[in-house]
């Protein structure tokens, strides 16, 4: 695959990924709907999915994450823990992903199983960096305990979702290889 390809797919889905963030964010956050923030990382798990199809590639993860986190961070006002936040769930996604061997063997079941890898280890990392790097109040004052039952509960709903997500996103992936193969000889998944 020429290299601008592999560019336009990173920039897509992090563009993608920080939009949702925004406008899905704000929908969820003005009619109150619970556990948005594990909602809201389910659709981002679900773009990472179709991306690394399309893309398998250490880093790219994080690349995505990169792009969603400094969109979201922008709008409305400047707040670096979404960055962390995003920043930290691509981290660990990527090597979840990676080291599981996702994309090569096909199989939703051990994409599933790495999207949560990467979900319970980004919402435990965000955790303690908020305990311990940026020394946020509520989260201090939690501690790790707190921080675990709210990884637990939240990485949870993630599972949850992910388990009618990521099939969609493998269907999404092909349906896009199969739409530009004839465009792009050699794009593969």
């Amino acid at each position: 695959m020429k290299p601008r390809y592999k560019i336009l797919i990173v920039a897509v889905a992090g563009t993608l990924w920080g939009l949702s963030e925004i406008f899905v964010g704000d929908v969820f956050h003005r009619f109150h709907i619970p556990m948005r923030g594990a909602a809201l990382t389910a659709l981002g798990m679900m773009i990472l999915i179709m991306a690394r199809l399309l893309y398998n590639r250490l880093g790219t993860s994080i690349a995505i994450a990169l792009i969603a986190g400094g969109l979201r961070c922008l709008v409305p006002k400047l707040y670096i823990c979404h960055f962390v936040a995003i920043a930290l769930e691509g981290f660990a996604f990527d090597l979840a992903w990676t080291a599981f061997r996702a994309a090569d063997s096909g199989s939703p079941r051990r994409m599933w199983l790495a999207s949560l890898v990467g979900v319970y280890s980004g919402f435990f990392a965000f955790g303690m960096a908020s305990i311990y790097l940026f020394r946020f109040g509520r989260w201090v004052a939690g501690g790790i305990t707190s921080t675990a039952v709210w990884t637990l509960r939240s990485g949870s709903v993630t599972s949850i979702l992910l388990i009618g997500l990521v099939p969609l996103a493998v269907a999404v992936a092909g349906w896009i290889k199969r739409s530009y193969a004839a465009e792009i000889p050699d794009f593969r998944i």
